[in-house]
């Protein structure tokens, strides 16, 4: 029978730490890969294209329009309305009606973050109302205008 050479001992100093980086790398990509991130943005669900279209009478419209250059309006109204402003407003009109539907409505040139300041409004409005005990259907629409 054959005899076999008699092992020798590994020298920790021997293996090599590059393949140590290799390995930790490799980690970092499989738990980047297999996390799971949270959804940051709009907790609305907006209509599709496709979505049919119904008849809404005028006086259940609430219109907050964003100008170019920023300014809000409220309704056909000429002169713009602070954001401050827009809170009360739809407070006002969410008591007086409860099938009142907000259209916020922004031009495409408008200041980024202008049509979130407004919704903003809009929900701590539905928010105070809440509050106060008097419960109102979110009925929100977003849309941007066409504007040449």
């Amino acid at each position: 029978m054959a005899r076999f050479g008699q092992r020798t001992k590994i020298n920790p100093g021997i293996v090599g730490e590059s393949s140590m980086s290799d390995v930790a790398f490799l980690l970092l990509i499989f738990f980047i890969v297999s996390t799971t991130f949270p959804e940051i943005g709009l907790t609305l669900i907006l209509p599709s294209k496709a979505g049919e279209v119904k008849e809404v009478a005028r006086q259940n419209v609430m219109q907050i329009i964003t100008a170019r250059t920023g300014a809000y309006f409220v309704g056909t109204e000429e002169t713009p309305t602070s954001i401050r402003q827009i809170k009360g407003r739809v407070k006002e009109r969410l008591t007086e009606n409860e099938r009142l539907i907000i259209s916020l409505e922004s031009h495409p040139d408008a200041p980024y973050g202008r049509m979130i300041d407004a919704l903003d409004e809009v929900m701590l409005s539905y928010s105070e109302l809440q509050q106060e005990g008097v419960s109102r259907d979110r009925r929100i629409s977003l849309k941007m205008l066409d504007v040449e």
